[in-house]
């Protein structure tokens, strides 16, 4: 049997230990990127995607780092539900790309190169194919009445229709359509003037709902939500909150 030559084997020993702690000395990312998807200054807002598994997230762009060995491995920066995104970072440069199909809006197909040195603030312009505009919600005897109106932003040959509106109502802020408690849609071909809209929904009884939570709550969360032909994600509007009034 061969001996062990126990000097190599502590400058191995050594070695693994030496690199460990080079490895768990690097910094950790601590500049914080930040801003918005808009159309002219306002807020695109979508499907909220906090909660969900980051490769999962419905909206969202990657950024490369340039110069790093591993720059063809995508930062993932997810778009929430408001329209805006918040990200840690390294201070580097950095090449932001927003997917093609992702989103419902067209984006830029050129590469955005941004330089982080310090905290960032960066709105990032997208066009959609529609904006929700002046959506208003009340209610009275369970019955939550929106009105708004559809704005046809992309009217050349990337056009698309509107396949289905909807609706949504939920006990949190989070509010979409897979997330509401209550929810009315209509096709897009049922809509006869998207400049004058109105859709009802009834709020159920939040005590009969066994949701875990405190019956006597005061507010509920509303929005609406635009399914865009041969579009991937949703459209919505911004969330507002309603004071409940039963009968």
């Amino acid at each position: 049997m061969k001996r062990i030559n126990y000097k190599i084997l502590i400058f191995l020993i050594l070695g693994i230990v030496l690199a460990s702690c080079v490895y768990d000395n690097y910094s950790s990312p601590n500049k914080q990127f930040s801003g918005r998807i808009v159309y002219q200054g306002e807020p695109v807002c979508v499907k909220n995607s906090s909660g969900h598994d980051i490769n999962n997230a419905e909206v969202y762009f990657n950024l490369f780092e340039s110069g790093w060995q591993k720059s063809n491995m995508p930062i993932r920066v997810v778009v929430n539900q408001d329209g805006s995104f918040s990200s840690l970072l390294f201070a580097a440069n950095y090449q932001l790309i927003i997917p093609a199909g992702v989103g419902p809006f067209i984006a830029s197909s050129d590469t955005t190169a941004i330089t982080i040195n310090n905290n960032s603030t960066m709105d990032i312009e997208v066009t959609p194919y529609y904006m929700v505009r002046n959506s208003n919600y009340t209610m009275a005897d369970s019955i939550v009445t929106a009105t708004f109106k559809i704005e046809k932003i992309i009217t050349d040959a990337r056009a698309q229709n509107i396949q289905q509106v909807g609706l949504y109502i939920n006990r949190l802020l989070t509010t979409d359509d897979s997330n509401n408690i209550a929810f009315t849609e209509i096709v897009g071909d049922s809509i006869a003037d998207i400049n004058n809209i109105t859709m009802t929904a009834k709020m159920p009884d939040l005590s009969k709902l066994n949701l875990g939570i405190s019956t006597d709550q005061k507010t509920i969360f509303a929005r609406i939500g635009v399914k865009i032909n041969n579009v991937n994600n949703m459209l919505y509007s911004p969330v507002q909150e309603i004071t409940i009034k039963y009968n």
